[in-house]
């Protein structure tokens, strides 16, 4: 099945994939109304196999072997950088074990809140190998305002001109706290507050 996706995300989800025109999205909002969830929508639906390579973008069919791989959280083709403090609340431990070593040094020190410049240089690599399954590569990166100056300025040129088919969704709450430099390189979707009622809807059924 495609990723569940909260009701009033729906919409927006539709609408971001019509009106795609960067390689880049800077996916903001209030906190807590879904961005996460919608940025891995959003890969899964680029990522999707069916329709054929040159179909125009839509929602993921849920169904082809791609989208069973972003399902499982194996997807050869998509990176995803959270900080390791949210990874397990967010349910994304994928690459913990990729760090060189970080998964030993973690349990001497507190998980960080924050994305750190090691994890944003993998990003580089990643950019620079062939996409497995030939559909392009996708970075996801929340909260991205978790990055400091020194992790911006990692990305910086990667997002400036990324090699290949290679897109990013950046997500997070704080528009401010984003270098503007990484802002002005994304084309900006903002997430509003959802409907109280559709909102008390979906919270009664959790």
């Amino acid at each position: 099945a495609a990723l569940p996706l909260r009701p009033w995300l729906g919409e927006p989800l539709r609408a971001a994939l019509a009106s795609q025109q960067a390689h880049a999205i800077w996916l903001h909002g209030p906190a807590g109304v879904g961005q996460f969830d919608l940025a891995l929508a959003l890969a899964q639906a680029w990522l999707c196999e069916a329709g054929g390579a040159n179909a125009s973008p839509r929602v993921a069919c849920g169904l082809c072997a791609s989208c069973r791989l972003v399902r499982a959280r194996s997807h050869p083709d998509l990176m995803v950088l959270v900080p390791e403090a949210l990874r397990e609340s967010l349910g994304w431990n994928a690459g913990d074990d990729e760090d060189g070593g970080a998964a030993e040094s973690s349990s001497k020190r507190k998980p960080s809140k924050d994305i750190r410049v090691e994890e944003v240089r993998r990003i580089v690599s990643f950019a620079q190998s062939t996409a497995a399954r030939g559909r392009g590569k996708v970075v996801v990166l929340f909260p991205a305002e978790r990055m400091n100056a020194i992790s911006a300025n990692a990305l910086l040129k990667t997002l400036e001109e990324p090699p290949g088919n290679l897109r990013f969704v950046l997500a997070g709450a704080s528009t401010d706290a984003l270098l503007p430099t990484i802002r002005s390189r994304c084309q900006s979707l903002r997430l509003g507050v959802p409907d109280t009622r559709v909102a008390a809807e979906w919270l009664a059924s959790q």
